[in-house]
């Protein structure tokens, strides 16, 4: 029995792409990697964003979290993400949350082993660099809009590349793409510099070998650019958010105080994984199997995944699409290769027989059955509280090991309202669980709060000589800071301030009768 007599087996069998998803779904739902999607409280302000959007019917245009820029205009610029997360916390709280995310990053690089295995023909080539840039995205795995734009990205270029294969209806997807973009996070501008990209490149190959068309097809590009333009003013804040996004990503202040905008640090050993990536690609270029336009992909993922952090796990999804294709030619079996022994001939052809069929195979597996049954199982899970019977399979949630989980609760207690200072990632975490009864000092939109703000608050919570004047300026009451931040010595030996709350993690300092109010 042939597997095209059996039909349904092709509807039924899990194909390889459907493994990668499952096994980094369950990784990152349900293994202790799932801690790591909510290491970054960024996650918090986003679902009340959300609610509040569905509270309201209405985009918010001035801040509502913090008491020192209450009312002062402020961009939701991720607001269709903070309308789906806060929907998903609604009903299944952060088991939901992190499901989620765990989701679409595992439906991200189950696409790009398929559209690597498409280009390069090869099974261990695809699934070799799909595991790299899993490895590598790692650094920014969290559940944050971010994660939309990997898979938006992804999309983005695979239909770039079905264009230049004479695919010409394919930019016509383009639009729609960045019409969802531009509302769910402002990675909308890499899609605008993909397209500028891909132009360059086929401009750069129309000079070099002038073909029929080429004429039409950069008119194409020049046209789907300026529509694709014009489709990122449709947001509710229109002209002016594109103002704000420059603003922001041309600040050298924070750009270089942010960590996740600084370069990487080669000697933390999860940047080795990209490391990899970057001898790849110059040995991908040395050999000069790469057009113009790969090449170009190439040095523009380089740059940007040198330049941040953050840009790593796009810089490897790039880069893998990219170095599929060559990869797979230098491994390939080479007619001048007859003098290699024959033990290694018949290794190499072995190899290479193998990777054919099973490249066949995951051709014709196109059901996944098993993959949508699995995510409906997952999906009951967390709508039933994580749990299967009695038992606890997933509960998500901020590691108290990190955050102020129990000095939120003292505070909650206390009735502490505001005038409350504290670190930034502490006081995106406290809008989570304190909005609306709380107003914060500080949280981490620094494109909000800008670089003249951030100058300030960092007086304070790397003890300077001026420490007192935003706490004075702002008539901070009470302060929340990590036992050993250099702030929490200094407040020790003031006279101005007492302990109120210490469980070893976080201190609740209040200045003078404040606690008695």
């Amino acid at each position: 029995m042939t597997l095209e007599r059996t039909a349904w087996l092709c509807w039924a069998l899990p194909s390889f792409a459907d493994v990668f998803f499952l096994v980094l779904l369950c990784m990152l739902a349900f293994s202790p990697m799932s801690a790591g999607l909510l290491r970054d409280a960024d996650t918090g302000w986003h679902i009340r964003s959300g609610e509040i959007i569905l509270a309201t019917h209405a985009v918010p245009r001035t801040d509502p979290f913090s008491y020192t820029k209450q009312g002062e205009p402020w961009y939701a610029w991720e607001w269709m993400y903070d309308v789906v997360i806060a929907a998903i916390h609604h009903v299944s709280g952060l088991n939901g949350v992190v499901l989620f995310t765990a989701a679409v990053i595992s439906v991200t690089f189950a696409l790009l082993f398929r559209f690597i295995l498409q280009r390069s023909g090869n099974l261990a080539v695809a699934a070799s660099l799909t595991l790299l840039a899993a490895a590598a995205a790692q650094v920014h795995m969290l559940a944050r809009p971010h994660v939309l734009s990997w898979l938006l990205t992804l999309l983005w270029v695979e239909t770039l590349y079905r264009f230049e294969e004479s695919q010409g209806s394919a930019l016509l997807w383009l639009p729609p793409l960045m019409l969802l973009w531009v509302n769910l996070h402002a990675g909308f501008v890499l899609g605008l510099g993909l397209l500028g990209v891909f132009s360059i490149g086929h401009i750069w190959t129309a000079l070099s070998a002038p073909r029929e068309g080429d004429r039409r097809k950069t008119a194409q590009l020049g046209a789907i650019f300026a529509l694709c333009l014009l489709t990122t003013l449709l947001t509710p804040y229109g002209y002016r958010l594109h103002v704000h996004v420059y603003q922001y990503l041309s600040d050298s202040f924070l750009m270089n105080s942010i960590d996740e905008f600084t370069s990487p640090n080669f000697h933390v050993a999860v940047y080795g994984y990209f490391e990899l990536f970057l001898v790849l690609a110059i040995a991908g270029a040395v050999r000069d199997r790469i057009n113009a336009t790969g090449l170009l992909l190439l040095f523009f993922s380089l740059h940007a995944g040198l330049y941040a952090v953050r840009n790593i796990p796009i810089s490897a999804i790039l880069m893998s699409l990219v170095l599929g294709p060559p990869l797979t030619v230098a491994i390939s079996p080479r007619p001048d290769c007859q003098s290699c022994p024959q033990w290694l001939r018949f290794l190499r052809d072995t190899g290479q027989g193998i990777s054919e069929g099973m490249t066949r195979l995951e051709g014709q597996f196109r059901g996944h059955v098993l993959a949508s049954v699995t995510m409906a199982a997952c999906a009951a899970l967390v709508l039933n509280g994580g749990r299967v019977f009695s038992k606890q399979i997933i509960s998500a949630h901020f590691d108290e090991k990190v955050f102020p989980v129990k000095a939120a609760q003292f505070i909650a207690q206390r009735g502490i309202r505001d005038h409350l200072f504290s670190t930034d990632s502490w006081g995106a975490y406290l809008i989570y669980r304190l909005y609306p009864r709380t107003k914060v000092y500080f949280d981490d939109r620094h494109d909000f709060y800008g670089a003249a703000f951030l100058k300030e608050y960092g007086k304070a919570i790397l003890g300077s000589r001026q420490w007192r004047e935003p706490l004075d300026r702002y008539q901070v009451k009470w302060v929340l800071m990590p036992v050993d931040a250099p702030l929490s010595s200094l407040l020790r030996e003031s006279h101005d301030w007492r302990i109120e709350y210490d469980d070893g993690l976080a201190m609740v300092f209040s200045r003078g009768k404040a606690a008695e109010q």
